[in-house]
């Protein structure tokens, strides 16, 4: 799997300060698969645009582009939904195939959020802590 586990590590540590916390990543022939947690409410663009920036300049920097299939997940393990970057698109935006516009519509074109969406966390109750 060479070069996948720096692009995973690159994740890891550029996307953390921006609230996405890469969980692990892994290859299944010739995709990369990357599962991160966020506390975002949902499977939200900000998000998906954070990842995307850092793999387009990864590319930029030499990372051989392959396909990659993110797993969103909440703070406490719930699913938000998936999506995916594929490899021709970031060639084509690299060989101005494409513009930035039509790569992002590609990108959240393929955004399937999750049929249930994560539970709502409860909130802490004052009342019922400060009786015990």
């Amino acid at each position: 799997m060479p070069g996948d586990p720096d692009i995973v590590d690159r994740l890891a540590e550029n996307l953390m300060s921006l609230g996405v916390y890469v969980e692990r990543g892994a290859r299944e022939d010739d995709t990369v698969h990357v599962e991160y947690e966020t506390a975002a409410d949902g499977l939200v663009q900000n998000d998906i645009g954070n990842v995307c920036v850092e793999v387009v300049d990864a590319h930029g920097e030499g990372w051989e582009p392959r396909n990659c299939h993110f797993w969103a997940f909440d703070t406490d393990g719930g699913f938000h939904g998936e999506w995916e970057l594929r490899a021709g698109w970031l060639r084509a935006l690299d060989n101005d195939n494409i513009s930035e516009t039509d790569f992002s519509t590609l990108v959240l074109s393929t955004r399937e959020p999750a049929d249930d969406p994560p539970a709502t966390v409860p909130a802490w109750d004052a009342d019922a802590e400060s009786a015990q």
